[in-house]
């Protein structure tokens, strides 16, 4: 649960003036399912108002006595009318207000259940004003408490907490994070290694395919950054990129960095922090696109007589056959020829944009690819590890090599032992790439069959030892309830607690044995084993059970994946059953079947998979295997859960964020007026710094769900961001309902400046805060309907790119260019606000003309025309 404070719109602060009681309190119990009323005489929520009114004047100090707040549950908690009361009831004692008048309403009109409170922050009997200092933050302690005290699950929060036993009863207290919280984050930008974004997991799961922001391999990045280390100019840097068959090229307020061949990119920050804009202009100047490149010569003869033609699985020719999986095949291709660090620093230059497209190596060597079968004009570690990278990347399940008997031996060996089958080759190759391949994946099933008895038995002993735990926990509480009421502090209605009562049976380490001879021998075998021995089975992963079973790992390719490494959850298909295994913080892993509904840990899986057989005969069978090294997999890190953010925070900070109009925004030192900002009052909003935000709202609910922000911040103009924790979809400038014509452009301000420009009102101006995620596709879609479309991007490459994009989404899209030039101006424009701002100049430029003309007729029906500016008198007119 969250608890907001309500900033009252057009006022600092969390609260409001007298006059706020009464649209406050009828916002609250006009939508409320549920009403309560506290400290107030009247019986009425339509008398509190009044009643409120009175109490607060008995301050005269207090100008803001209005006091709003909320509390919000996750959409998967349904608390009932009375658990959210309670909870607000709660919430109020916790800040001192619970003497206060407050009027209560439940509402149920969004997904997320909710409770609102108006509060007098004047005490009715006292008339002493209660404090809000550091009232968020007590308001988070109160969460965290009421949390933990009725049973729902810790929300996130500005701050760690602790729970501390005080009297036998559960306190939390707030810790404010480490500051090695804060370098991890920082280092981990440094690295390029950024949190996923819900879009980029939105589009993960879609697709199947890891986002090219996260797939980029060390090796790529190192080989990269040593590169720039060496460049003096910012030509050296395009050199360097090209030579790697990437391009680096500013975009809006930042920089991209482009798949050559390919229409992928990545934001240059994924390459690590050094390659933002900011900082490669700090250390080469202000950027300077590339020049002409010259045209590479590989330095060999291309002209090639090794080579390896590929086939698909049966069943993997549906998802080769995808629009996904052909639209990123180049970049799967980039990633899996870096990731081995040896071939990454022997590796010349890459060009994907030839045809075919060429990998050129230092010695000389060059890797073709043709489609359906790879080339290679030199035999060489490097080469052929290069190859085999590509085949798996182009989901290739058998290969067939041709050339030399010396090649063909050699990739014949390397594939199987890449788990390629081979064919297609010389008996005695054939046999041994058989035998690698079989003995590849015969290793894989014993290291599998190796670890099914150990984790099997863990799961029963560390249930033993939970339970355990969990029955000293329950008499410590009930110990702690009889010292209370010994004290005389509690009231106690109902008969203490049985301490000898255990709230839920222990499991026997050896528990769920059939036979009584069986659990003899199993228990005796438990007797012999050691602690060190059950440490090392406590490190068995999932894999080795699902590899036992014949249980294929398809994490990186299902559509339903979120976790593409299989860190803390992973996907395994076995004929026409699908399995789902997550792994919890304890360490254990958990399943359930697509298909059946059966679900357990990992000993319900491997006896699911051997029926008729027990843990005993299991240990029995493998434990000679236990010395080979298990298999260690971590769980993910937190904060990289797939779970949609919670955008409390997002739409907070817009009600918190002042109306335009009040003071100066950055729209207006960009050249906005405040007849167009006082035009689109409801879309924006006055940030930090003087910034401004253009809110992004659900479409089918209008809430808000994100903003843009736009601002300058120590000279740098144009600081663009997203809000943290918002979601993307569209910011909509004019009525939908009167509208028939659409223009999108990429930002807010540019969005601004057009309408500014045409001045029209049956114009929506949708601006999409930089590129095309999944919501703002299906908004723009949703908004096209009907409507004449046009794409008002940049008139430079990066805009065409998006207008193309758009035209993809929306058919029929038209361009709406910026004009380079505005007659009377000597600037160039590039965008809509370079356009606005060049027109205001040459409007300036004319009326100064049309000044200085009528000032010299005037001089001549006065006949004081002089021959020089230096001679010139104003003449008095006074």
């Amino acid at each position: 649960m969250i608890c907001k404070v309500i900033a009252r719109e057009g006022e600092l602060g969390s609260g409001g003036g007298r006059e706020a009681f009464l649209p406050g309190i009828r916002y609250v119990c006009e939508k409320g399912s549920s009403i309560a009323i506290r400290n107030l005489s009247c019986r009425s929520w339509t008398d509190a108002a009044e009643e409120m009114n009175l109490t607060s004047q008995l301050s005269n100090r207090v100008q803001n006595p209005y006091y709003h707040i909320v509390i919000s549950w996750h959409e998967i908690e349904r608390p009932t009318e009375a658990q959210q009361i309670a909870a607000m009831a709660r919430m109020l004692r916790a800040l001192g207000l619970h003497e206060h008048q407050a009027v209560i309403a439940t509402h149920d009109d969004t997904p997320r259940r909710h409770v609102h409170a108006v509060i007098n922050t004047v005490h009715p009997l006292t008339g002493r004003a209660w404090s809000k200092s550091n009232d968020r933050r007590r308001a988070e302690q109160a969460c965290r408490q009421i949390e933990l005290e009725m049973g729902w699950p810790h929300d996130r929060g500005q701050y760690d907490f602790v729970v501390q036993e005080i009297r036998g009863r559960k306190i939390v207290k707030l810790v404010a994070r480490q500051e090695e919280h804060y370098q991890e984050i920082k280092m981990a930008r440094e690295n390029g290694r950024r949190k996923k974004t819900s879009a980029q997991i939105k589009v993960e799961k879609k697709t199947g395919i890891e986002v090219f922001d996260h797939a980029i391999p060390d090796a790529l990045k190192i080989k990269l950054w040593k590169a720039l280390d060496t460049c003096r100019t910012w030509q050296d840097v395009h050199t360097v990129f090209h030579d790697l068959g990437l391009r680096y090229d500013r975009f809006g307020s930042g920089a991209r960095v482009y798949l050559v061949g390919s229409t992928e990119f990545v934001k240059a920050s994924s390459f690590g922090a050094r390659l933002s804009i900011s900082r490669m202009e700090k250390l080469f100047g202000a950027f300077k696109p590339a020049e002409a490149m010259p045209k590479r010569n590989p330095g060999s003869d291309l002209s090639s007589t090794c080579g390896l033609i590929g086939q698909v699985a049966p069943e993997d020719e549906k998802a080769t056959r995808a629009t996904a999986f052909k639209t990123t095949l180049l970049r799967r291709i980039y990633i899996e020829i870096h990731i081995d660090s040896r071939v990454a620093r022997e590796i010349r230059f890459v060009d994907l944009a030839a045809l075919p497209p060429q990998i050129t190596f230092r010695s000389g060597a060059v890797v073709m690819d043709h489609g359906a079968r790879l080339s290679t004009t030199a035999s060489s570690h490097e080469t052929r590890a290069t190859m085999i990278a590509m085949a798996k990347a182009k989901r290739w399940s058998s290969v067939t090599p041709t050339g030399s008997a010396d090649y063909v031996r050699q990739i014949s060996v390397e594939a199987a032992q890449a788990g390629l089958r081979v064919t297609g080759v010389p008996a005695d190759i054939q046999a041994e790439a058989d035998r690698i391949f079989e003995a590849q994946r015969q290793k894989r099933r014993l290291d599998a069959a190796e670890h099914a008895a150990q984790r099997a038995h863990l799961e029963e002993m560390t249930e033993r030892e939970y339970a355990l735990q969990r029955n000293s926990r329950f008499r410590m509480e009930v110990a702690a309830e009889k010292r209370a009421m010994d004290d005389g502090r509690d009231h106690e209605p109902s008969p203490p607690l049985d301490a000898r009562h255990v709230p839920e049976p222990q499991p026997a380490p050896d528990a769920a044995r059939h036979a009584l001879a069986k659990i003899r021998n199993i228990r005796k075998t438990v007797r012999d084993n050691d602690r060190d021995e059950l440490e090392h089975l406590k490190r068995l992963d999932i894999g080795v059970i699902a590899a036992a079973g014949g249980w294929a790992d398809v994490s990186r390719t299902h559509r339903d994946s979120s976790d593409k490494e299989g860190r803390a959850f992973r996907i395994y298909q076995r004929g026409g059953d699908t399995i789902k295994c997550t792994l919890k913080p304890d360490g254990r892993w958990l399943w359930v079947s697509n298909k059946t509904g059966d679900s357990g840990t990992i000993f319900d899986l491997w006896r699911r998979d051997n029926p008729g057989r027990t843990l005993g005969h299991a240990r029995a069978a493998l434990r000679d295997l236990a010395g080979t090294a298990p298999v260690v997999v971590e769980a993910a890190p937190t904060g990289r859960s797939p779970t949609p953010p919670d955008h409390t925070e997002v739409r907070r900070r817009w009600e918190a964020a002042g109306l335009v109009g009040q003071s100066t925004s950055y729209a207006e030192k960009r050249g906005i007026s405040k007849a167009t900002l006082r035009r689109f009052a409801d879309a924006l909003r006055c940030g930090a710094f003087g910034g401004i935000y253009f809110a992004h709202r659900n479409l089918a609910t209008g809430d808000i769900q994100g903003f843009e922000q736009r601002w300058e911040r120590d000279g740098e103009k144009n600081q663009a961001r997203f809000a943290k924790g918002g979601r993307k979809s569209v910011c909509i400038l004019g009525d939908p309902s009167m509208s028939r014509r659409m223009v999108v452009l990429e930002g807010g301000l540019d969005a601004l400046a057009l309408a500014e420009i045409e001045n029209r009102h049956d114009t929506i101006y949708v601006s999409t805060g930089g590129g095309f995620g999944p919501e703002t596709e299906r908004a723009l879609m949703h908004l096209a309907a009907g409507r004449e479309t046009l794409g008002g991007f940049d008139n430079d490459r990066a805009g065409e790119a998006m207008h193309a994009a758009l035209a993809k989404i929306v058919t029929g899209t038209n361009r709406l260019a910026p004009p380079s030039r505005v007659s009377g101006a000597d600037v160039n424009c590039k965008d809509w606000l370079d356009v606005l701002n060049a027109r205001k100049e040459a409007s300036a430029a004319h009326w100064i003309g049309v000044e200085r003309a009528a000032e010299t007729n005037r001089e001549i029906d006065n006949g004081v025309l002089l021959r020089s500016e230096d001679d010139r008198t104003t003449p008095d007119f006074d």
